[in-house]
C-alpha cells in the first residue's frame, strides 16, 4: 500500500488537465499532495473548437481563431460576423504541454505510467489498485469508463458523435483563412446527419472533419471516402495529408452522476461532461470545472454535486427527435441558424440562454414533431 494522496486523478487527459490548471491558480491546493495514475504515455493528437469572448481565458492556447463563420445546406449558405466573439481552435499536444509544464512547476503533483484495475469506496477514503501498486486517497477524480451509458432498453436514447479529420496542405490556395465552416450538410445524408467542418489555419493547410450524428460508427475506410469526394467536388485535386484524427463522443442525457460516490466523481466524458445534442466538450468541460471547485469550497460530499436544468430537458427531446428522425438533421439545424442570431444560438448552446432566447429558438423547430415528442418524453420518464 503506497502513501496516502489528498488527490487522485485517474487520467490525464481534457478534463483533469483543466480541473488540475484551475487548481494550480489556487492557494489551497499547491501544497496537497496529488497523484496522477495514466494508463501509459501517448501521443493524442486531438482538435477542440469553441466560441468565446474575444478577451477569453483560454486565448494563450489557441493555434487559430476566426471572426467570420460558415453554414450550409444544399438549400443555403448563411455568413456570419463574430463582433464580441470568436470561433476558437486548441491543439491537445499544444494545449497539454503547457498544462503539464505549468501544474508540475507550481503544485505537489506525481505523475505514475500504469493500468487502473478497480477503485473501491471506502468509509472516509478511497482504495485504489493498479497493475503495480494500490492507493489510499481523500478524493478520486476519474476520468477512466468504466462503464456503458447505453441501455437498449432504456427510455434515454443516445446517438454517437463521431468523426475523423484530415488536417491537409494544398498545392493552391484553397481556403479564407479568416472564415471556419462549422457546419457543411451539403453532401448526400444517406438517411442519417452528416456534415463537415472546414478550419483553415492558413489559405492553402485547413483541417477537413467528417461527422456524423447517428447510432452505428463507419469502417475507418468509409470516412476516409468521404473526405476524398468532398475534397473532389471542391475542386481540391493536389494537396498532402499531414495528419489525421477521430473520435467517438456518446450523444446522451445519461444522469452520470449516479455513479458518483461521496468521494469520487466522474469527469469528463465518463462524467457526462458533453453536451448532450451536440457532443461539444471543451467550453463544457470549462464550465464544469468552474462549478467544480465552487463546490468544493462549500461541500465535501461530490454525490450533491451536479443538478438537472431546463437545457437536460431540451437537450433530451432534441435527441429524441434526432433519434427516431435522424434523417431530419440537416433540416432541424438549417432552421435553427436561419432563424436565430448566431449569438443567440450560443447562448442556447452554452446552456445560458434566458426564457425569451428560449422560445425563439423553440419556435425555429417543426411544433407537430417537437409536441410530439415533449409528450412522449413527458410520459417516458
Amino acid at each position: 500500500m503506497k502513501k496516502n494522496y489528498d488527490f487522485i486523478f485517474c487520467g490525464y487527459g481534457l478534463s483533469s488537465s483543466v480541473i488540475l490548471f484551475k487548481m494550480s491558480s489556487i492557494d489551497y491546493y499547491l501544497d496537497k499532495k496529488i497523484l496522477i495514475i495514466e494508463s501509459k504515455k501517448k501521443d493524442i493528437n486531438k482538435t477542440w473548437c469553441f466560441w468565446d469572448n474575444n478577451n477569453s481565458k483560454w486565448n494563450p492556447f489557441l493555434s487559430k481563431k476566426w471572426s467570420k463563420l460558415n453554414f450550409k445546406t444544399n438549400n443555403i449558405s448563411l455568413d456570419f460576423e463574430l463582433n464580441d466573439m470568436s470561433y476558437n481552435m486548441i491543439k491537445s499536444q499544444d494545449f497539454f504541454n503547457i498544462i503539464k509544464k505549468t501544474v508540475k512547476s507550481k503544485m505537489n503533483v506525481e505523475v505514475l505510467y500504469d493500468d487502473v484495475l478497480s477503485i473501491d469506496q471506502q468509509t472516509n477514503t478511497v482504495k485504489i489498485n493498479t497493475s503495480n501498486n494500490s492507493f489510499i486517497t481523500d478524493k478520486v477524480f476519474n476520468s477512466i469508463p468504466t462503464f456503458s451509458p447505453y441501455n437498449e432498453n432504456s427510455n434515454l436514447k443516445m446517438l454517437l458523435q463521431h468523426f475523423k479529420g484530415w488536417t491537409i496542405k494544398t498545392k493552391n490556395k484553397c481556403f479564407d483563412k479568416e472564415k471556419a465552416t462549422i457546419m457543411d450538410f451539403s453532401i448526400d445524408q444517406k438517411k442519417e446527419t452528416r456534415f463537415f467542418y472546414i478550419l483553415p489555419v492558413s489559405s492553402n493547410e485547413a483541417l477537413i472533419e467528417f461527422t456524423l450524428f447517428s447510432k452505428k460508427k463507419l469502417n475507418d475506410s468509409e470516412y476516409d471516402k468521404e473526405i476524398s469526394n468532398y475534397l473532389f467536388k471542391a475542386g481540391i485535386l493536389e494537396y498532402k495529408i499531414i495528419s489525421n484524427e477521430k473520435g467517438v463522443i456518446p450523444m446522451t442525457c445519461y444522469d452520470y452522476s449516479k455513479y458518483n460516490s461521496k468521494n469520487l466523481i466522474n469527469i469528463g466524458t465518463s462524467g457526462g461532461w458533453t453536451k448532450p445534442s451536440t457532443g461539444y466538450t471543451f467550453k463544457f468541460i470549462d464550465k464544469k470545472s468552474d462549478q467544480l471547485l465552487k463546490f468544493l469550497d462549500k461541500e465535501t460530499d461530490f454525490r450533491k454535486f451536479n443538478k438537472k436544468t431546463r437545457f437536460w430537458y431540451y437537450d433530451r427531446i432534441f435527441l429524441d427527435v434526432l433519434y427516431y428522425q435522424n434523417h431530419l438533421g440537416s433540416h432541424l439545424f438549417e432552421r435553427l441558424f436561419l432563424k436565430n442570431k448566431i449569438e443567440r444560438i450560443f447562448r442556447f448552446l452554452d446552456d445560458e440562454s434566458n426564457i425569451l432566447d428560449d422560445l425563439k429558438i423553440l419556435l425555429s423547430f417543426p411544433k407537430y414533431l417537437f409536441t410530439k415528442t415533449f409528450f412522449k418524453t413527458l410520459f417516458n420518464k
